[in-house]
């Protein structure tokens, strides 16, 4: 379990590596030309939402008693001047029922997720710079740079856990076993579909096919963990594909077992003695 604490915290280390950079190069004009766009549909966005959860909030607190009342309706009125005609529409007869505050819930809920959308599809226009220092970033750092430290990157560096060959432990990780667990663990096709869907598609398209590539990285996170955890040899599916696996070690750099690390050598151990009898017992054994 020690090492299993010790891979979050890596992977948690070296995702706000990844972030850090993306961000930092991405906010300078003369790196990100589209960073006052950016800011400004960033801004709108933020604009929008304080906006639509103000409104959801007092018109919360004002219906709790099941009732609006002409004074809270006018109040609203001037409060949520965006608000006034769905308002007026569900209030013209001077009350408003438990039907037509579902309805009015209902209603802003729609007209906020479709201004949404046009915003982030504007943000992710303007994010390219991002998409692209981010891919070139991941690949750099869990690819070349593992391969420059054999397999150590800065979280793993900090928790002292190492990438090892599954097959040959003496042989160092090929480039391809690097460049297959990015691929599963750190979301490079993700930006890559946003980065190609944000120049060739329509909002709609865009946000509906980015969101199953968000949905598929996050079940596929949620099958990593629970491989990890339910695995004797804590090998998640981006190890099994990669052949490798991980690694702890102590101060001068040797490899150390945690109970799990233990349990598995000697299950293999004796794996290996029962192929040995069975082995031993067909040589002895006469042919007829």
């Amino acid at each position: 379990m020690k090492k299993l604490f010790k891979r979050f915290v890596a992977y948690a280390i070296d995702m706000m590596v990844i972030v850090l950079i993306a961000q930092s190069l991405s906010g300078v004009p003369v790196i990100n030309k589209q960073l006052d766009k950016y800011n400004k549909y960033y801004d709108n966005y933020v604009e929008l939402y304080k906006t639509y959860s103000a409104f959801k909030i007092d018109l919360t607190n004002d219906f709790e008693d099941k009732e609006l009342t002409e004074e809270e309706y006018n109040s609203l009125i001037e409060e949520h001047k965006s608000y006034e005609e769905i308002l007026k529409e569900k209030y013209e007869d001077k009350k408003l029922t438990e039907k037509e505050y579902k309805k009015l819930n209902t209603k802003v809920d729609d007209e906020y997720n479709e201004e949404y959308k046009k915003i982030y599809y504007k943000i992710e226009q303007n994010s390219i710079a991002y998409f692209v220092i981010y891919l070139i970033a991941t690949l750099l750092y869990f690819i070349g740079f593992n391969k420059y430290t054999n397999g150590q990157t800065l979280g793993k560096k900090v928790m002292r856990l190492k990438i090892v060959n599954s097959k040959d432990e003496s042989s160092p990780v090929p480039v391809w076993s690097y460049l297959v667990r990015t691929i599963i663990l750190y979301q490079p096709i993700y930006y890559i579909v946003k980065l190609i869907g944000v120049t060739l598609m329509d909002i709609d398209m865009y946000y509906t096919v980015t969101s199953v590539f968000y949905n598929i990285q996050y079940y596929l996170e949620i099958l990593i963990i629970i491989m990890i955890m339910m695995r004797l040899d804590g090998r998640g599916p981006h190890d099994l594909l990669a052949q490798t696996r991980v690694i702890m070690l102590d101060k001068n750099g040797n490899e150390i077992q945690d109970k799990l690390d233990i349990m598995v050598s000697e299950k293999k151990e004796e794996l290996k003695k029962s192929k040995n009898k069975k082995a031993k017992k067909i040589i002895d054994e006469p042919s007829e």
